[in-house]
């Protein structure tokens, strides 16, 4: 197939890049060890730095010795922001840019690092959910936000530990274990003819841990054909001895929504339904020294789509997605750090009335070695050996290098490649003179550079990391005349360069009767190559160029607390914006009482071409809680 764009690279080139990336890599390291004299060495410094993160290698880590750029959103911080789901959440995280069709949870495409929908991997429990028909289904995510312990963002490649979609990142869902008794009862409603009511247990008997949760949410739409409802259910259990744990999960999602101009802007009565079941088996068996991690899952998706629900004959398409997956890894911790390795193996396939029949398999192994030669130095060395039907087997390498310049600042770099198989709908696709798939499409390949440095105290934390990005044979949807359909294609080169900077600074820890309990900034810089496709692709050049989020937490008379949230997006190819959420709540005794107002101002705006979301929304409600 011919290619787009050709500019062939060169191992001279890519040589020189990478003593480019180590020169940098030194100069933060000795930038960092020249302001280390004035760092503050109290044991305060390690502020919430004992947590352990999961997402970032194969076997879990202490947030003070990452290696990579993670952001980690709990579910105290969950229960403080504007939000109703797992979607409306990620919009907060820095350097995650949502693309939303519908509010809520109904419809949104994520992505990280200037990357599309389809090069994120979606975890839920190191579980994973992508959707291998599209990545507009892949947050149909069956999972509430009162179910959530917390979300692990990994930012960059991560194909070397996952393998395959890993391309951009992984955002990784951790469920609660309903280890601790617990009740949540909540109701809310609001502009729009909105209600939602939810409930969520935990409840432990004997070696058996058991949490469920079970939520609807309906809304009459902002708009002509923006109506939803969408049911969430839910049961885990856990099960701890000695010999370690076992956790069964199973979910299920179900949405039914308008989706005005959702894929064309020609019809403007387009309506979805979405049905997402999710059944895993996990465990972590053994001792301190070594541990056996088995994980079998199945995910379902079935999407009925209609092009126009006053004509349901004209344009009817139906889709069941099934993948079958399973996985098992060794740990062992010895003088020589902690060696993982093993292998996973899935199946998928669909069956649609437009893509038509079709499945394949992959499979791969895995190994990853954690050391630290010297004192202050942590190095990750992983690799992932996959095979895909079209691609054959082959080698994904990943390093990462972690060093402490002292108690309070930390620096890290990484190099890694990475890879995305394409899905059935750019695959198989077809709708005359509007889009048209590509069953010659090849994988998708990435080589990543970053280097950063972490500076932490008691009252401070702060982040700098810089990135690049070198894609090649990306896949996206393009064409060269108005009139001609959108086809599947792969494109030769594009790089993609950024940097991100954070700050956030704890004031109640400086001045214990200042209103302000801590404020948040979190700002992303991305900058593409620019070539003649740019005014020809549909997703490469819609990505966040700027990217600034402000949080702030404070507490008003009465124990009122409000949280806001302050985001300015700026697209390549579509207008700008500024955005203000707020949560206003209180406490009394086991109840909350609290209010959302989302687009404060009122601003119009879209995140895709042609799809208007909604202006302001407000919307109120109590929940009751006991336990946990």
């Amino acid at each position: 197939m011919k290619n787009l764009i050709v500019q062939p690279g060169i191992k001279n080139d890519r040589t020189i890049r990478i003593k480019f990336f180590m020169r940098i890599l030194a100069l933060i390291i000795l930038f960092g060890a020249a302001l280390a004299p004035n760092a503050y060495s109290q044991d305060s410094s390690e502020y919430n730095m004992n947590e352990v993160v999961v997402t970032a290698s194969r076997t879990p880590v202490s947030y003070s010795n990452l290696t990579r750029s993670v952001v980690v959103i709990d579910s105290e911080k969950i229960s403080e922001l504007p939000v109703s789901s797992v979607q409306d959440l990620l919009q907060y995280a820095a350097g995650v840019a949502l693309e939303q069709r519908g509010v809520d949870g109904v419809q949104a495409d994520v992505n990280i690092r200037g990357g599309n929908s389809e090069e994120t991997l979606i975890m839920i429990d190191g579980v994973d959910v992508d959707d291998p028909q599209t990545g507009h289904h892949n947050l149909n995510l069956p999972v509430s936000l009162n179910d959530i312990d917390r979300i692990e963002i990994l930012k960059g490649p991560a194909s070397s530990i996952y393998g395959a979609n890993a391309f951009s990142g992984v955002i990784n869902i951790i469920t609660k274990k309903g280890s601790d008794k617990a009740l949540s009862l909540q109701t809310e409603g609001g502009q729009n003819a909105y209600y939602k009511g939810s409930v969520y247990a935990a409840y432990p008997v004997g070696i058996f841990n058991n949490h469920l949760f079970f939520s609807k949410k309906k809304s009459n739409g902002y708009m002509h054909d923006s109506d939803f409802d969408i049911v969430n259910f839910g049961y885990g259990s856990s099960i701890n001895t000695e010999a370690g744990d076992i956790n069964l999960y199973f979910g299920y999602n179900d949405k039914k929504f308008g989706a005005n101009t959702f894929y064309t802007t020609y019809f403007s009565n387009q309506w979805e339904h979405t049905t997402t079941k999710l059944l895993s088996l996990t465990g972590n068996l053994g001792s301190s020294n070594f541990i056996l991690s088995p994980k079998i899952y199945w995910r379902r998706n079935d999407d009925n789509y209609l092009l126009d629900y006053t004509n349901p004959p004209f344009y009817h398409n139906i889709h069941q997605t099934n993948v079958y997956g399973g996985e098992l890894q060794a740990s062992i911790n010895s003088n020589f750090g902690t060696t993982s390795f093993g292998g996973n193996y899935t199946f998928d396939k669909i069956v649609s009335s437009n893509l038509g029949d079709h499945s394949r398999e992959t499979k791969g192994f895995f190994a990853e070695q954690i050391f630290s030669p010297l004192h202050k130095l942590t190095v990750i060395v992983n690799a992932f050996d996959y095979d895909y039907p079209t691609l054959g087997w082959k080698f994904w390498p990943g390093l990462d290098l972690g060093y402490n310049i002292s108690n309070s600042l930390r620096a890290f770099g990484s190099i890694g490649k990475a890879f995305r198989i394409p899905n059935y709908t750019e695959l198989y696709y077809t709708s005359p003179g509007l889009s048209m798939g590509n069953p010659n499409l090849t994988n998708e390949e990435t080589l990543d550079y970053e280097a950063g440095v972490n500076f932490n105290q008691y009252f401070f934390t702060s982040k700098l990391s810089f990135f690049r990005k070198e894609g090649k044979n990306l896949i996206d949807w393009v064409r060269f005349n108005p009139g001609e359909a959108w086809t599947a294609t792969n494109i030769s080169t594009l790089n993609t360069n950024g940097f991100e900077l954070n700050f956030n600074l704890f004031t109640k820890e400086l001045l214990s009767q200042f209103p302000i309990n801590d404020i948040n900034i979190d700002y992303t810089y991305l900058s593409s190559d620019k070539n003649t496709l740019q005014n020809n692709s549909q997703y490469l050049f819609e990505y966040l160029r700027h990217q600034l989020i402000v949080g702030i937490d404070n507490v008003w008379w009465y124990d009122i607390k409000q949280n806001w949230e302050l985001r300015y997006e700026d697209r390549v190819n579509l207008q700008n914006y500024f955005l203000v959420d707020t949560k206003i709540s209180r406490q009394i005794y086991d109840f909350e009482i609290f209010v959302n107002i989302t687009n404060l101002f009122n601003k119009q705006y879209v995140e895709i071409s042609g799809v208007q979301l909604p202006g302001r929304w407000i919307t109120a409600g109590l929940e009751y809680s006991l336990g946990d």
